[in-house]
């Protein structure tokens, strides 16, 4: 899913000299956006201030004003990690800097991506993102119970 992504939005990345992305901005055309706004529903998003490939920090502030606009900026939870990159996955994940891939394009390049964050704050906000997110879904998924927990028990 993730080439047919980059093959359909191609000249959208931007490469430097050394052939590393380069972060592009957030649309500011409204039509190019999913509008969070409109959700019902707890959101959660958890993202590192260094993330050197995607304008995470700026994208949160968006996504915070348009939940706010609609008056549902009491669903939205934010995770933010000074220090950390972009993929902020489970903790004792391999901590990378940096990726290289090769395009699906006719012809090929290789580019590398670039996703930020320094070794220790990055795995101290995966334990921390982990352990949040875990509380976050079972609140939100389960009322506060105990996943298993049998209503008989309750």
């Amino acid at each position: 899913m993730c080439s047919r992504l980059t093959d359909l939005n191609i000249e959208k990345i931007h490469l430097d000299k050394d052939n590393q992305s380069i972060l592009l901005p957030i649309p500011t055309d409204p039509s190019l956006k999913v509008d969070v706004g409109r959700l019902q529903c707890p959101l959660l998003l958890v993202f590192g201030e260094d993330d050197q490939n995607w304008p995470s920090y700026e994208s949160a502030i968006d996504m915070r004003e348009m939940m706010e606009r609609a008056g549902n900026g009491h669903l939205l939870t934010v995770l933010s990690y000074k220090n950390a990159g972009h993929l902020i996955e489970p903790p004792f994940t391999p901590f990378t800097r940096a990726s290289t891939f090769k395009s699906v394009t006719n012809p090929p390049f290789t580019m590398m991506a670039l996703w930020g964050g320094e070794l220790v704050a990055h795995s101290c906000a995966q334990e921390d993102a982990w352990k949040k997110t875990l509380v976050f879904l079972r609140e939100n998924l389960y009322g506060g119970m105990k996943p298993g927990a049998s209503f008989s028990n309750l």
